[in-house]
């Protein structure tokens, strides 16, 4: 996600201008938990990434360096590598760093009273220029008939993994393996691809894939709109890695975007899309009306998730309050 603003002419009525800037933070702890130097450059990817998806060319950023004790060796090599990762991404995707801040030596006790630093914390803060705020995009569907796209992906480049996933720390309670690894010019790439579909008109909404995988992306986007989905998965399946359900579903990649169009601009995207990208993209399903459902099947419609979306809109809008009060 990330929030635009409209910028204010010196001379003029903020209504006259249609320039803007947008704004976003990002940061996976577990990433660079597992991997300071690849956690860091996701980082920067993802929070380039969320502003690609609203529209906005990224075009700096500022860093928020939360670690333990650089005193002791593995904080030392944690907030080295990061800064190293940062500095590559910010490099490679042209975001140059203008400040920032530092807080060491973050640690608490565990139940044998000795001290544990947090997870490495490279939390970035970028920004990014909107040309035109009447050509931005949210991650709700919007119009019931689109075609939903999943674009940086193809059945053997930038595949899903469970390393450090949302899914392993949430349902099997470990945090462990290989996060996924971002290949800076693909991501730059994958994010231009976006921008110039919105920039045309062709792209009616964008969504970055990050925690939790294909799955919660989707569900996110349901949520926002309240229009349910029809999604096939099965071409993700039958990559030249075969790939288990739960890694299609929950596994997360560096790089990918799901995006819909209206039923009218298929032909333009989908030659726009073999010219910039190749194989790495897939239409995947259609959105469908208010308050359905988001029901994903393989190819032989087996299905795999079938959720209503005023049911899962209630368990997400009031979870809080209930774990409150239970």
């Amino acid at each position: 996600l990330a929030a635009i603003v409209r910028l204010r002419p010196a001379d003029g009525s903020p209504k006259t201008s249609t320039r803007g800037v947008a704004a976003t933070t990002d940061c996976n702890p577990r990433y660079c938990y597992l991997d300071p130097y690849e956690g860091a450059k996701a980082a920067v990817a993802e929070a380039a990434r969320n502003l690609s998806c609203v529209g906005a060319y990224p075009v700096a950023i500022t860093d928020n360096l939360n670690f333990g004790s650089p005193e002791k060796p593995i904080g030392y090599w944690q907030l080295a590598m990061a800064c190293q990762g940062i500095a590559a991404a910010c490099q490679e995707l042209k975001t140059p760093v203008t400040g920032g801040n530092v807080s060491l030596y973050n640690e608490t006790l565990d139940k044998q009273g000795k001290p544990q630093p947090i997870y490495p914390s490279p939390v970035i803060g970028m920004v990014g220029l909107v040309e035109d705020i009447t050509k931005v995009c949210g991650q709700g569907w919007q119009h019931e008939g689109d075609l939903i796209y999943l674009l940086g992906q193809s059945e053997t480049q930038n595949l899903p993994t469970l390393g450090g996933s949302q899914y392993l720390a949430t349902i099997h309670g470990i945090v462990a393996g290989k996060p996924p690894r971002v290949d800076l010019a693909w991501e730059a790439k994958v994010q231009e691809v976006c921008r110039e579909g919105i920039r045309k008109g062709w792209v009616k909404s964008a969504h970055d894939l990050a925690e939790g995988g294909i799955a919660f992306a989707l569900a996110e986007a349901c949520l926002s709109s309240h229009l349910g989905a029809d999604i096939n998965l099965e071409m993700l399946s039958t990559t030249a890695t075969p790939k288990r359900w739960d890694e299609i579903l929950f596994g997360e990649a560096a790089s990918l975007i799901i995006t819909t169009i209206g039923v009218a601009q298929q032909a333009a995207w989908e030659t726009y899309l073999r010219t910039k990208l190749d194989a790495a993209w897939q239409k995947i399903g259609i959105v469908t009306g208010k308050n359905t459902q988001l029901r994903v099947y393989t190819s032989q419609k087996t299905p795999l998730i079938k959720v209503n979306i005023s049911e899962a809109s209630d368990r997400s809008n009031q979870a809080i309050s209930r774990h409150l009060s239970s």
